[in-house]
C-alpha cells in the first residue's frame, strides 16, 4: 500500500498537470467559440474521442483520491468537502454508463454537477489560501468537527484537497463541453 506522502505527491502532480490541460482545453474551446480556430487542434481532438473514459477516470481517480483521505489516512472531512463529495460521487456511476452505452447526452448533467462542486471547492479553497496568507485574519466555518478552512496539505506553492476537487471538477466541466459541442455537431 502506498504511504500518505506517496498519494498526496502523485495527486498533487495530476493536479498541476490537470490545471495545464484545463487551461489548454478552455482556451481551445474559447477560439472555437469566437471564430477564430475552425478544427480542434489534435490533442482536443483526441480528448474528444475519448472523452467519455476521460470524465469518468477523472471522476473516479477524484473519488478514489478523497476516499483515501477520509478511510486511510483518517482525515476527516469538512462540511464543504462533504458538499464536494456530493457533486463528485455520483459522476462515477453515471459516467460508467455513459461510456459503456456510448452515450454522450450525460455531458450535460456533468457540467450541471460540476459548476455547482466548483462553486464549493473555490468557497473553501478561498478561505484555505486566505488563512495561509492573513493566518491573524482567519476564519472558521460552522463546521463543528473540523475547520474547513485548515490545510492538511499544501503542495507545489497552491495545491491543497480543494484544488484537486476544483481542478477534477473544471476538467470535467470543460470535457463536458467539449462532448455536448462534439454531439451538437
Amino acid at each position: 500500500m502506498f504511504s500518505t506522502d506517496t498519494v498526496v505527491t502523485l495527486l498533487s502532480y495530476a493536479t498541476l498537470i490537470g490545471d495545464g490541460a484545463a487551461a489548454f482545453l478552455l482556451l481551445a474551446i474559447l477560439a472555437e467559440v469566437t471564430g477564430r480556430k475552425k478544427r480542434p487542434c489534435r490533442f482536443v481532438a483526441l480528448l474528444d474521442h475519448h472523452g467519455l473514459s476521460l470524465l469518468f477516470l477523472i471522476a473516479l481517480i477524484a473519488t478514489s483520491g478523497s476516499l483515501y483521505f477520509s478511510e486511510v489516512a483518517k482525515w476527516t472531512p469538512c462540511k464543504d468537502c462533504w458538499f464536494q463529495r456530493i457533486f463528485m460521487y455520483p459522476q462515477v456511476p453515471l459516467l460508467f454508463v455513459a461510456f459503456l452505452s456510448k452515450d454522450r447526452r450525460i455531458a450535460r448533467y456533468i457540467l450541471t454537477l460540476c459548476l455547482i462542486g466548483m462553486i464549493f471547492s473555490i468557497h473553501q479553497y478561498a478561505g484555505q489560501i486566505s488563512a495561509i496568507l492573513f493566518p491573524s485574519l482567519a476564519v472558521t466555518c460552522s463546521d463543528l468537527t473540523t475547520n474547513c478552512f485548515d490545510t492538511q496539505i499544501f503542495r507545489l506553492g497552491y495545491i491543497t484537497i480543494p484544488m484537486m476537487a476544483l481542478t477534477a471538477f473544471a476538467l470535467n466541466a470543460l470535457l463536458a463541453v467539449r462532448q455536448m459541442r462534439r454531439s451538437a455537431a
